[in-house]
């Protein structure tokens, strides 16, 4: 009996949800030339740090602690400078107002002020010159009215109309150090170099407002130079003098003179000072601003009172009536500054003493220091050798009475309107005017501006500027002078932050022009 024939079993069936395996990958070590040294990024750092200890410390024994320090931040900020101006801008803002006390030249740096001054404006005009070749559109540049063109015309030809009479200063003025250099060059050095770089750190605050996103923090560099001279001046006043009443006699005001300016001339800087910072804490709504400002108020108005200066005085009323006059009625901080500067004046008997001093007795030359008959009178008449476009800057050094003798031995007439008309003439003295009537509206303008961008701050310092131009009307009646000099080198830098405050909103970009593009600023004066 055949077997029946056998079939082919099916092939086995798999696990039922068993997944797929597959094979582990296999992890390969990075190659041996790949990692590096654990110590490989640590030597670099170690080599910099010793170079940088090495270099401080030669600096330290070759130059001194102070004046070492002093170079190696310089380096610094012109390091950082080079990458953008804009930290060299804020320098330049700084410094600028101590250029001519003697806290910025031998005492630190062992060269003038000036000089250190200009160098980083230089390093600056470099960093800025580097910018524009790499990309030309990166930088803003503000344009600048006709009117102030016309002013630093007025001014530089007012030097040079002038240096043709500087030998004929009379020798005196050497001796008694009213001069210090009686050639041409020298009499250009003073006239027009030194009070030059006013106008120029004032374009570069113009500059430097804008190319920066936010224009508040111009404030800072300002305020805080202002408020450091504040502070020497008070130091210097109360260590000059052995008591509060020493303070008010006529002499006893030279101890001040150790910074390198008069006593009027820094109460005229620290009133600028001021009326700035009063106008932006009356117009602040923020409290951390306010509680930076209360105290910078403070420490300005006890510098402006430590000068003892009648002119300085007279200043802070202006101010204070200014800014009550202008702040709302909400800016209480502003209203408690005012009633405690009041308090302190009325209860000051030095204060009181200094501030009547030749009032009620029916001398006027007593009441002027002497201005009238000692140096308005005898200069009045010489208006006429040239009354249309003045004689040159400082006329008075070279004029008919300072030659006989008849006037005192001053280097200004102390009194900025007969100044003008001796120095520039009818001419330039109306080109003045008009400069400052159109920074008047243009800070006006800008405060306009800034109110609307919801910074007020910013808005209120420059309606402080536009203070500082009453203040200067103000002191000019027995002090200082219209052209641009270091003691209202505050207002110019308002003045130009306001230019370049307006250069920075520019309007949107034609079609086809680069996004970037260089703002097309313009100014209504």
């Amino acid at each position: 009996m055949d077997d029946p024939p056998l079939t082919p079993m099916p092939p086995p069936m798999p696990p039922p949800f068993s997944p797929p395996m597959s094979a582990p990958t296999p992890v390969q070590a990075p190659p041996a030339a790949a990692r590096p040294p654990a110590a490989a990024g640590a030597a670099p750092v170690y080599l910099s740090c010793v170079g940088a200890a090495l270099a401080v410390g030669m600096a330290c024994e070759l130059l001194g602690a102070v004046r070492a320090f002093a170079v190696l931040g310089a380096a610094l900020v012109a390091l950082l400078g080079m990458r953008d101006f804009r930290v060299l801008a804020v320098a330049v803002a700084f410094l600028l107002p101590f250029v001519p006390t003697l806290f910025l030249s031998e005492g630190v740096a062992g060269v003038s002020g000036q000089r250190i001054v200009a160098l980083v404006m230089l390093l600056t005009l470099v960093s800025v010159a580097c910018g524009h070749a790499l990309d030309p559109w990166r930088i803003r540049y503000p344009r600048w009215r006709l009117a102030f063109l016309a002013y630093v015309a007025v001014f530089v030809f007012a030097a040079f109309n002038g240096a043709a009479s500087a030998s004929a200063i009379p020798e005196y003025f050497r001796v008694l150090e009213v001069v210090v250099d009686t050639t041409p060059m020298g009499y250009l050095k003073a006239s027009l170099f030194a009070p030059g770089l006013v106008i120029a750190g004032c374009v570069f605050m113009g500059l430097l407002a804008a190319n920066v996103r936010d224009p508040r923090w111009l404030l800072l560099p300002t305020l805080s130079s202002a408020v450091l001279l504040a502070v020497l001046v008070c130091v210097f006043a109360l260590h000059g003098a052995s008591a509060g009443a020493d303070l008010a006699q006529q002499e006893s005001r030279r101890s001040l003179s150790v910074l390198g300016l008069h006593a009027n001339e820094l109460g005229l800087l620290l009133n600028m000072t001021l009326a700035l910072a009063l106008g932006a804490l009356g117009a602040s709504r923020r409290a951390m601003a306010r509680a930076v400002l209360v105290p910078a108020c403070l420490v300005l108005m006890a510098g402006a009172l430590m000068t003892f200066s009648r002119g300085a005085f007279l200043g802070l009323a202006v101010v204070i009536l200014y800014a009550v006059a202008t702040v709302r009625a909400r800016s209480w901080p502003v209203w408690v500054l005012v009633a405690l500067s009041l308090a302190v004046a009325l209860s000051s008997d030095s204060l009181a003493e200094r501030a009547l001093h030749g009032i009620g007795g029916g001398d006027l030359g007593q009441l002027s220091s002497g201005r009238i008959d000692a140096i308005w009178l005898p200069l009045a008449p010489e208006i006429l050798d040239h009354p249309i476009l003045g004689a040159g800057h400082a006329s008075i050094l070279w004029s008919q009475a300072a030659q006989a003798r008849t006037i005192l031995p001053v280097g200004h007439p102390h009194s900025a309107y007969l100044a003008a008309l001796l120095d520039v003439g009818v001419v330039g003295s109306a080109l003045t005017a008009l400069f400052f009537a159109h920074a008047w509206r243009l800070l006006r303008r800008a405060a306009r501006q800034a109110a609307e961008s919801a910074q007020g701050a910013l808005a209120g310092f420059f309606i402080g500027g536009a203070a500082c131009i009453l203040l200067l009307l103000v002191q000019g009646l027995t002090d200082d002078s219209f052209m641009p000099s270091y003691t209202h080198v505050y207002f110019w830098l308002c003045y130009g932050a306001a230019v370049g405050t307006l250069a920075g909103a520019r309007p949107a970009a034609a079609p086809g022009a680069p996004a970037s593009g260089r703002a097309v600023a313009g100014e209504a004066s």
